[in-house]
């Protein structure tokens, strides 16, 4: 089990990477999961069901509140052994709705920079947000879950190893640093909690928004 001060000890930095621009949206409604933005998105109702429970093969572009929002493409889950990865009683469907509920935050920040550098080469400018654990910990307890793997990625291995424990939270994670730290149904007030935001374009030194 995860104390909370290994907690704060273990992600004591915190980062969300996302295309330019989503700063705008997530300072006026929060930090929002893709589950939230698809039912708040103007779609017909086939393609808001097939968002909300098939594997996007692509990116995603949504009109949310006046503001263009982006899906990242979950191409990692487009294999057809997935359902023989997934443990028993968790179908596909059910297993992208669990990620569709999540919002993620990186604790290393090598894995966050690989990330971000493989998302600035191919779909150009981003933004990074850096959260403080502490705040995010006082005000979302209950609704972090942590991970010990990458949970959007799937390994190649031939046992079922992705499912709903893929997720604990911090009472019942075991006693090491988290690979991700997740927040179920996202955070709709991030005032005080993200500390710095970071514009980085190719070829370009990172620029401080706020």
């Amino acid at each position: 089990m995860v104390t909370p001060d290994q907690f704060l000890a273990r992600c004591n930095q915190l980062w969300h990477v996302a295309p330019a621009g989503t700063w705008k949206a997530i300072s006026a409604s929060g930090l929002r999961t893709g589950q939230q933005l698809i039912e708040a998105a103007d779609l017909d109702e086939e393609t808001r069901t097939s968002l909300l429970t098939a594997p996007r093969s692509e990116t995603v572009h949504l009109k949310v509140d006046e503001n263009e929002v982006v899906l990242r493409d979950q191409e990692a889950l487009l294999r057809a052994d997935l359902p023989s990865l997934l443990e028993p009683g968790t179908s596909v469907s059910d297993w992208v709705q669990l990620l569709n509920r999540r919002a993620y935050l990186f604790t290393d920040k090598v894995a966050m920079r690989r990330m971000l550098d493989k998302n600035v080469e191919r779909d150009g400018a981003q933004e990074v947000l850096s959260f403080s654990p502490l705040r995010l910990f006082d005000s979302a307890r209950s609704q972090i879950e942590l991970s010990a793997q990458n949970s959007s990625g799937v390994p190649r291995k031939s046992d079922p190893h992705k499912g709903r424990d893929t997720f604990l939270s911090i009472t019942r994670f075991p006693d090491k640093k988290p690979a991700v730290v997740t927040i179920v149904d996202g955070l709709p007030d991030i005032a005080g909690i993200v500390m710095r935001v970071e514009h980085h374009e190719v070829g370009k030194a990172p620029t401080t928004i706020t």
